[in-house]
């Protein structure tokens, strides 16, 4: 695993500043900190890892894996910024991680815990953070979960295109998303078989470019109604 530090303790600072990471620390992180970055496809996280620090995500899409008895790898879900991982282990500290890997270039707020853990257990003011982030994201994953069920799977695929894509492509392997969506592979290629034909979306060599953003957004819409906007 390549880490790339941020340059300078300016450009760490201007990306604490533009994140406001500091304000939720009653006693100086600062030394404890380092912005770090990942290429896509690495692992940022594996399920081997004795975890001892805590990332906060500020740039790119993580996806977040699960492991079955039998060995095999399943997504369990995306991740876009702001999103809080490490916490659970650094409350346990023998709990195994799920593995976590880069699906774009990421960047995150590290904060090695060996040096500080007796003093993060006791800071209400971070205490409160991460109750807060564990709440924003539990209420997305129940949201997700309720589309899922409630609305079609052509819906649900237009607000994964919307979440996960760079410059109006999606680059995603096709079995993943499936598995994101909870559909089989078979039903998802009927499903981009008619976007494509109905000059939605069109297949290009890194996934699927988005010809129709009007309609794309207007699917995606439909499953906002009723929570009045509120995001992934």
């Amino acid at each position: 695993m390549k880490l790339k530090s941020a340059k300078s303790p300016e450009a760490t600072d201007r990306i604490l500043k533009e994140n406001g990471f500091l304000l939720h620390f009653s006693f100086d992180i600062r030394p404890y900190l380092r912005v770090t970055e990942y290429e896509k496809g690495e692992y940022i996280i594996r399920n081997t890892d004795q975890l001892t620090r805590i990332l906060y995500l500020v740039r790119g899409t993580a996806k977040l894996y699960g492991f079955h008895k039998n060995g095999r790898q399943s997504l369990i879900n995306f991740f876009t910024p702001p999103s809080f991982f490490g916490v659970p282990e650094l409350f346990e500290e023998n709990k195994r991680p799920f593995p976590i890997v880069a699906q774009t270039k990421c960047r995150f707020i590290e904060v090695d815990t060996r040096g500080c853990r007796a003093a993060l257990l006791q800071d209400a003011q971070f205490l409160r953070f991460c109750c807060s982030m564990a709440l924003k994201q539990n209420v997305a994953q129940n949201h997700r979960y309720m589309c899922l069920t409630a609305y079609p799977s052509r819906n649900n695929l237009a607000a994964c295109l919307l979440l996960l894509q760079n410059d109006g492509v999606l680059s995603v392997k096709y079995t993943e998303i499936a598995e994101y969506l909870t559909i089989s592979y078979r039903h998802l290629m009927q499903l981009i078989s008619e976007l494509c034909e109905e000059r939605i979306l069109e297949r290009v060599p890194k996934g699927l470019r988005i010809l129709d953003w009007e309609q794309v957004r207007a699917l995606a819409d439909e499953m906002r109604e009723d929570d009045h906007g509120a995001g992934h």
